[in-house]
């Protein structure tokens, strides 16, 4: 009897277990996916130390500043000759991603 009475309070701990695992899951799940849904392509321009190139592209940023995507549109080397011209072309190039990126992405409410 006292085997029984194990076996079953057994299943109901990990039945409950079970289910509060699923359910923080679900709403972890639901917090990504709306973060994802709002979060909206924006230009970015960064330079890694030792390449000796600046890259501009793309990026999918939520509001709390986590990055989800990226295009780069250049890297362009530090000794190029026309830098300043080259970056500019690239980032009108990343500006006009942007603005048709979003244009797929659903309206930011609020």
């Amino acid at each position: 009897m006292r085997i029984i009475a194990f076996l079953v309070i057994l299943i109901v701990v990990l039945t409950a277990v079970l289910l509060v695992s699923m359910a923080m899951t679900a709403g972890a799940r639901r917090r990504r996916h709306a973060s994802q849904a709002s979060a909206r392509w924006v230009v970015r321009h960064y330079a890694i130390p030792g390449r000796g190139h600046t890259v501009v592209g793309v990026t999918l940023t939520d509001a709390d500043g986590r990055m989800h995507g990226e295009h780069v549109v250049a890297r362009i080397p530090d000794e190029a000759q026309d830098w300043q011209r080259d970056f500019l072309v690239a980032r009108q190039e990343a500006e006009e991603r942007a603005f048709h990126l979003n244009s797929d992405r659903p309206p930011i409410e609020g």
